[in-house]
């Protein structure tokens, strides 16, 4: 545990030191965020049925919160540790392989936390109102953060299994089908059959959908339980397999 501690605050400490690697992933969810509620909030005004009086902002406000939380960052500072060689160092320091993924995803919760709250707080500015009240914005935040966790083990795996850059830049843009294919826009009774399909066999739409249950709903613990499941079995497949290839890595 010490020594996930002390490489976790050695990770958070870059992302301190290094904002222009953080400034970017931040950009990218407010823009969307506030593109998507130009186009769309006039075609679903706060009188539309599922948007429950709200207006569309609260709708779109977990699909940013995704977003925000969905990078490859670790992986990408994997990978440059990788090429100068500092990786190689760590291997044969006295401290346990595992420790360098654990080390590295606890600076991610740290990024996450402070993301989703960012976010968060700018969805509340354009109007949002979270039903769930105060700990249920802290719920928002918990979650969104934890999703970005058993996210980046899918970037820390293409990071050790490729050991490029480029690469690993790329996985991230794997999220964005999975994010589109999802109720983002609608909920999933008004998707086209096939659409709706496809949203209710990615994993990702239960997320979705259990935040949007925090802001729109307020505590329907059935959609906040599914969410939980669904973040806790993605990170237990991707971590796992992250674990699987570093404990084997070939410094050759």
């Amino acid at each position: 545990m010490t020594e996930v501690l002390l490489l976790g605050r050695r990770a958070t400490r870059e992302i301190v030191r290094y904002p222009e690697a953080t400034i970017p992933t931040l950009f990218i969810p407010l823009f969307f965020l506030v593109v998507n509620i130009g186009q769309v909030s006039k075609t679903f005004p706060s009188s539309t049925p599922f948007l429950k009086g709200q207006g569309y902002v609260a709708f779109q406000l977990p699909v940013s919160l995704m977003f925000a939380v969905a990078t490859a960052t670790s992986g990408l500072a994997l990978v440059t540790e990788i090429d100068l060689g500092y990786f190689d160092k760590l291997l044969v320091a006295p401290i346990r392989r595992s420790s360098l993924i654990f080390g590295r995803l606890t600076a991610d919760l740290v990024r996450g936390i402070a993301a989703s709250g960012l976010v968060l707080l700018v969805g509340i500015a354009l109007g949002a109102r979270v039903q769930s009240g105060v700990a249920g914005a802290v719920l928002i935040v918990l979650l969104s953060a934890l999703f970005g966790v058993a996210y980046a083990g899918f970037g820390i795996l293409v990071a050790l299994r490729t050991r490029n850059v480029q690469a690993t830049q790329s996985s991230f843009l794997l999220f964005f089908p999975l994010l589109f294919l999802t109720p983002n826009f609608v909920p999933f009774d008004r998707l086209s059959p096939l659409m709706e399909a496809l949203a209710r066999i990615n994993p990702i739409s239960y997320v979705i959908v259990g935040l949007r249950s925090l802001v729109i709903d307020g505590w329907d613990l059935g959609k906040i339980g599914v969410c939980l499941l669904v973040t806790i079995a993605l990170g237990a497949v991707l971590i796992t397999a992250s674990l699987r290839v570093i404990a084997t890595y070939d410094r050759n």
